[in-house]
């Protein structure tokens, strides 16, 4: 009987929860930039907030994340008959992690912080945010985005997993002449790779997941087609992070 109890265990693996960006959220309400601002931790600055709805959500329920403060809040809208009404449901702050971060790195002008609209399943009813760390480089005639990723436990203030790569982009230049500007097929090395994540059982239950990192990266050099674009796909740990292409960035 225990074998057939242990035979029939399935384990059915968690999923992140994206946040879809509202396109057009004047039309939920035209004020809502100070009026959602006034719900977070001050200072805040209206044009660093974005509006989303957690997918599957009810209906009026949204998200609001902030770059300053760096801060995630659940809301609900509600609207009466010559007004509409804001309504705080959670509110996470991750202004003092920014800070930290800011500090460690020097305060370097050329990091921007900011949270991914989603939340990761950490373990059993436990959730973490992205904190994304973006340093942007500008070329002659190109440029490139390297953005690695903090997760965060919401309501802690101590990572869960650092420093992992979550997106990159560059293209560089490869024609200098109008002749080669008329000939090639592609005047621009490009890459581009992002972060896939899996979960897998724990050890025990109520234990984390089992993060699975791989990575996915697009080369697309330059004077050839775009069918002679790749996509390489390569698995590695929170430990093994340079096996991460990252488009050729810093690791």
């Amino acid at each position: 009987m225990l074998a057939l109890l242990l035979a029939s265990h399935v384990f059915a693996a968690p999923a992140a929860q994206p946040f879809d960006a509202v396109k057009k959220p004047e039309s939920v309400d035209p004020e809502w930039r100070p009026r959602l601002c006034a719900l977070l931790p001050q200072p805040c600055n209206p044009q660093s907030l974005g509006l989303y709805r957690p997918r599957g959500a009810a209906s009026g329920d949204y998200a609001v994340i902030s770059d300053e403060p760096l801060a995630m809040a659940m809301v609900r809208i509600k609207r009466g008959a010559d007004s509409r009404t804001w309504q705080l449901g959670r509110l996470y702050d991750f202004s003092s992690y920014a800070a930290v971060l800011k500090k460690e790195g020097g305060g370097t002008p050329e990091t921007r912080v900011s949270l991914a609209p989603a939340l990761y399943p950490l373990a059993e009813g436990q959730w973490a945010v992205a904190v994304l760390q973006t340093v942007s480089e500008m070329y002659s005639g190109g440029g490139a985005s390297f953005t690695k990723a903090d997760f965060v436990p919401l309501d802690e203030s101590k990572a869960a997993y650092e420093d992992i790569p979550f997106s990159c982009s560059k293209m560089v230049r490869a024609c200098f002449s109008e002749k080669e500007y008329k000939q090639s097929k592609h005047c621009h090395d490009e890459s581009s790779g992002s972060l896939r994540i899996a979960y897998g059982e724990p050890a025990t239950p109520g234990e984390p997941y089992n993060w699975q990192y791989t990575w996915l990266q697009n080369e697309w050099p330059a004077h050839t087609p775009a069918s002679a674009a790749t996509t390489t796909r390569l698995h590695f740990a929170a430990r093994t992070t340079e096996r991460a292409g990252f488009c050729g960035g810093p690791q």
